[in-house]
């Protein structure tokens, strides 16, 4: 019996001014191992970020993504055993579910005999997480942009030099419903010009690992005017953190997580991060991470 093992990276979407278009991948991951069982029966054990939040069965989002693929097929698992080792968190804009969403649509796929190429899965996996952005940056790694229109994908993946950042997550309790609630469904034209004009100036620097001009073109006015409020004393930490060296700061997806970009200090940084929310009666967690540039990883191995 196969065993398929897959790991993916957290990703930041919604970069900067780059709204739906923009992602990159970090060193920070999500395994899923996948297996299949003789007795016809499905377990699924999870650890980690997140352990016990989802359903233990086919509601669990990386048993979706394999049964997805599965009648797409028109197949049905034997058995199937799913371990989760997750180190993203969940509901924080770093792509933890879109994660789980793409190891079971990979995995299965393996499990199959990988009847559809690599195009194809960063396809439905775009379409069945409805996270293209992330599930296009969680296989690819490193830099991407994509869109997703009428269920057809078109991304590229474009080059970026290797540094560290920092991200911060404020742990809030009901952030993501309220965050979303605040944005309106209509934005000044003046507001979409000013992102729309900043984006490949923000490809362009990280492509050359530029932080200067990094910091020039990092900053958006479709979305963070509006998950501000839901993020308490928001303003005096990135205050602080620029004080201690960081040059640029975006919410990852949504948020509440954010991802600083900073040329050396990164460790005092995430600790004066750290400092600055608990000042405002916020818990908060970072970490300092590389860029990850390799994507999805796959090994195929035989199980007892």
């Amino acid at each position: 019996m196969r065993k398929i093992k897959i790991t993916l990276p957290a990703t930041i979407t919604n970069l900067g001014p780059g709204l739906r278009s923009l992602g990159l991948a970090v060193g920070l991951y999500c395994t899923v191992e996948i297996v299949e069982r003789r007795d016809e029966t499905l377990l699924v054990e999870t650890e980690g970020e997140g352990a016990g939040h989802y359903p233990i069965g086919l509601r669990h989002p990386v048993v979706l993504g394999v049964m997805r693929i599965f009648q797409q097929q028109e197949r049905a698992p034997l058995g199937i055993g799913v371990r989760v080792d997750n180190h993203i968190p969940l509901d924080s804009g770093l792509g933890a579910e879109t994660a789980f969403w793409v190891a079971g649509i990979i995995g299965a796929n393996n499990l199959l005999g990988n009847p559809y190429p690599r195009s194809r899965i960063l396809e439905m996996a775009a379409l069945f997480s409805k996270q293209p952005d992330s599930a296009v940056t969680a296989i690819l790694g490193g830099l991407t942009t994509s869109i997703l229109e009428d269920k057809m994908l078109t991304y590229r993946s474009l080059p970026v030099t290797s540094m560290q950042v920092i991200v911060i997550m404020p742990e809030l309790e009901n952030y993501g419903g309220e965050a979303r609630l605040g944005r309106p469904e209509r934005v000044p034209v003046a507001d979409a010009l000013y992102n729309l004009s900043r984006v490949p100036l923000l490809v362009e620097a990280l492509r050359e690992g530029d932080l200067s001009l990094i910091a020039r073109v990092m900053d958006d006015r479709l979305r963070l005017p509006y998950l501000k409020p839901h993020i308490p004393g928001y303003d005096h930490a990135i205050e602080m953190a620029r004080r201690a060296g960081a040059v640029a700061v975006t919410p990852s997806g949504d948020g509440p997580a954010l991802l600083v970009f900073a040329a050396d200090n990164h460790r005092t940084i995430a600790t004066t991060l750290e400092v600055a929310f608990e000042n405002a009666g916020v818990q908060a967690r970072s970490w300092v991470l590389p860029l990850d540039t390799q994507g999805v990883v796959v090994s195929v191995a035989q199980s007892a």
